[in-house]
């Protein structure tokens, strides 16, 4: 992802891993720092840490940002499996004893006191090809077999002639005159009502349209366009400003909040405490994890799994349950 956003040999390749991409799509900065930093710290907690160091505070509370926290879908329900949205879980004791997210394909249903995924884009479809979210399914004996995912620029369209077939086609460039145009933060470029090239803008960017012209959309500076050099708040974290370009982003961990400062005419922004900046020494709840707060500064945090939120009683410590 790396390479893709940046010149060929100006950052090395990250190492293939799902955490990582789930970062990297998220913030999509456009900084090879920002891509080598996270890989780095990522990697090392993810494979165990295989170098012997422990990640810092900070690194753990940023992972911390990536968990879906559910809350606690069997409390107060009996023992066994149910459905919770796209998720099948499997209650004991009040709590989650386990859980498996369904296919895309899958619909997680009750049947007779039970639950499962059960298949739902070709459960009545013939065999051939249909159309499910923006993908092309291959149904035979009424589950799915295959499938591909039209990219963002094209649509699932299903074949007008010929019987049970469908297909990717072009969706952004159909009715577009030659040129280059936004759509989702990237610049797409037409050719002959055809899509030929994609350009995702980066973090500090926006997709304008006649940038450079009629039909001549380009990615612009965004957060930094207009404002003196220093820094701003910007995505839950801190811009770096340098000539009205973004030169640098440091997002902030769950337990601080970005805030900005003026000095004597300079621009300063900085991730400061915010879950115990108000709180005695102890472990607190910080949305649905613990910190733990020693003079008024996060020392700690224990990060709750999914299905699992903190609690705190009064006089209480925090946990999750």
């Amino acid at each position: 992802l790396a390479q893709a956003i940046l010149p060929p040999g100006a950052c090395p390749h990250p190492r293939q891993s799902s955490l990582i991409v789930v970062v990297f799509d998220t913030m999509m900065a456009d900084r090879c720092l920002l891509l080598v930093a996270l890989a780095a710290a990522l990697a090392r907690a993810e494979e165990g840490l295989v170098d012997g160091a422990t990640p810092s505070l900070r690194e753990r509370a940023l992972m911390a940002d990536l968990e879906e926290h559910l809350g606690n879908p069997c409390k107060r329900k009996p023992d066994g499996q149910r459905c919770y949205n796209d998720v099948l879980v499997e209650c004991a004791g009040g709590r989650v004893a386990s859980n498996q997210t369904c296919a895309w394909f899958e619909d997680c249903k009750h049947s007779f006191g039970s639950a499962a995924c059960v298949e739902d884009a070709c459960d009545r479809k013939a065999d051939g090809f249909h159309c499910k979210d923006d993908r092309v399914v291959e149904c035979s004996g009424l589950k799915t077999v295959n499938f591909t995912e039209c990219p963002f620029y094209q649509e699932c369209e299903r074949d007008r002639l010929q019987l049970n077939m469908a297909s990717c086609v072009e969706d952004v460039c159909e009715r577009k005159a030659d040129g280059m145009y936004c759509e989702d933060d990237h610049v797409v470029e037409c050719r002959g009502l055809r899509t030929v090239n994609v350009t995702k803008c980066g973090l500090s960017e926006e997709c304008k349209k006649n940038a450079l012209g009629r039909n001549a959309a380009a990615c612009v500076e965004d957060d930094c366009r207009y404002k003196p050099d220093g820094s701003y708040c910007k995505h839950d974290g801190v811009v770096e400003c340098s000539g009205q370009v973004s030169v640098g982003f440091s997002k902030c961990p769950f337990y601080q909040e970005c805030e900005q400062h003026w000095q004597a005419g300079s621009h300063f922004a900085a991730c400061q405490e915010d879950a115990c900046e108000d709180k005695a020494d102890g472990w607190h709840c910080k949305g649905d994890h613990m910190v733990q707060c020693s003079g008024l500064v996060t020392v700690d945090v224990q990060l709750c799994p999914s299905f699992r939120e903190c609690e705190e009683g009064f006089g209480a410590p925090a946990e999750c349950v």
